[in-house]
């Protein structure tokens, strides 16, 4: 797969893990949302120690494409998805 194509996959994982923490409760509901966030760490775990790390290196580099709260919490979602071996 292509860098390119790479790029535009994990832009994606940011925007809908976007979405899922930052909405209002109105729009969907914050139990749904985790469950949602929690799928998705749990399937991204499965993955090799390399894509691991270049997931978080792409989140690190989009992180800079937002602001504020939205801007750390792209940052950190290596991390925060269990991406990280501590």
């Amino acid at each position: 797969m292509s860098q390119e194509i790479n790029k535009y996959i994990v832009q994606a994982l940011v925007e809908m893990a976007l979405f899922l923490e930052f909405s209002e409760d109105g729009i969907i509901d914050p139990d749904a949302a985790v469950q949602a966030l929690e799928q998705l760490s749990s399937t991204l775990q499965m993955a090799n120690v390399e894509t691991k790390a270049s997931l978080c290196l792409h989140f690190e580099n989009i992180a800079s494409e937002y602001q504020g709260d939205k801007a750390e919490f792209v940052r950190c979602m290596g991390e925060e998805l269990g991406l990280v071996d501590e």
